[in-house]
């Protein structure tokens, strides 16, 4: 498992190529159609996975609050500069385009989770929440929610509250461009 991780890290990818750009070929190569993202914020990689991936209806799950609790929580961000109206009608304005294929929860990420099926996801990509009690929640919401032999990825696993809680919950993770981290769903 060590020299597969190694071999993944030596991937060198095009200048440019993003999260949003490895989700997409990672959902178009595997014939991936069912996906979640966990803090759609500016809807980035929602709208890029719903443009590039013409088989996948894409859950989109953000509350779209300020957090003023997490003040001094490490990795917690309060978001108290966004203007959360704007970023949530952007995302909803552009995401109508997709119909039935988008799907947005304006919500917490934990109770979105019960909304959906055990095992109905192929992936769930979190990057919502990166304090360690909020990556934690995630993971452990989300897991079950991805089908066996899908993926659990998420972002920011330069941040070491991120990396803290994945590498405690997925020892074998891998990493991919900008920050990426990734698992195919064993169990």
């Amino acid at each position: 498992m060590k020299l597969l991780r190694k071999l993944v890290a030596r991937v060198k990818y095009p200048k440019g190529y993003k999260r949003e750009h490895f989700l997409a070929e990672l959902v178009n190569r595997n014939g991936l159609t069912r996906v979640a993202e966990l803090g759609v914020w500016k809807g980035r990689t929602f709208l890029h996975l719903l443009s590039h991936c013409p088989s996948a209806t894409v859950v989109g799950v953000d509350a779209w609050k300020t957090r003023p609790e997490n003040t001094g929580l490490l990795g917690g961000e309060t978001y108290s500069d966004w203007d959360m109206e704007k970023l949530e009608q952007h995302v909803r304005s552009q995401s109508a385009a997709y119909g039935e294929r988008a799907r947005i929860l304006k919500m917490e990420t934990w109770d979105a989770a019960g909304l959906v099926e055990d095992g109905s996801l192929d992936l769930v990509f979190i990057d919502a929440d990166h304090s360690e009690p909020g990556v934690l929640r995630d993971i452990t919401a989300w897991t079950p929610k991805v089908k066996i032999g899908g993926y659990v990825t998420g972002h920011d696993i330069d941040w070491p509250t991120v990396r803290n809680i994945v590498k405690r919950r997925f020892p074998s993770y891998q990493t991919g461009p900008d920050n990426v981290w990734w698992v195919r769903r064993e169990s």
